[in-house]
């Protein structure tokens, strides 16, 4: 890899990961948002968690209000053999983001964390045919380690 490649790569992973965000806040914002959005930027274990979770805050008539923000995106390594996997490290910040009920009263709890690091699997079962799509938020786990900062 040319270095100039290898930052275009990375670049698309970041993305990925900006885009998993934006769209799992949408589909979760909006009730007539469907779920099959989220198969742009999700797949494996994490594609069925967030269907699932919409699945059941639909079902509660329950709806996201406002959005999560990226504080900081670590891209840790990159495999590019196939598939293609990435781990990204994002310190998130949900204190914008509520989740209410019909009549707008917020069902989160007390104990909710409001900040903290996700390790998330990015993959690429596409990267030996086409390198410029494809990629996947595809599982992700919470990290014990200091919370960022945030704004």
């Amino acid at each position: 890899f040319q270095p100039s490649e290898t930052q275009a790569v990375e670049e698309q992973i970041k993305e990925t990961v900006q885009l998993y965000f934006a769209t799992v806040d949408r589909v979760r914002q909006r009730s007539s948002e469907p779920s099959v959005s989220l198969e742009s930027v999700a797949s494996s274990s994490q594609l069925i968690a967030q269907q699932e979770l919409l699945e059941n805050q639909r079902e509660a008539g329950l709806r996201q209000v406002g959005g999560t923000e990226i504080v900081e995106l670590r891209l840790e390594s990159v495999s590019l053999g196939d598939p293609a996997i990435a781990l990204v490290d994002v310190c998130w910040d949900v204190r914008a983001v509520d989740v209410v009920d019909g009549e707008l009263r917020s069902v989160v709890t007390p104990e909710r964390k409001n900040v903290g690091w996700t390790r998330y699997t990015v993959t690429n079962e596409k990267w030996e045919s086409t390198t410029d799509d494809g990629w996947r938020v595809s599982g992700g786990a919470d990290l014990e380690k200091e919370p960022c900062t945030g704004p």
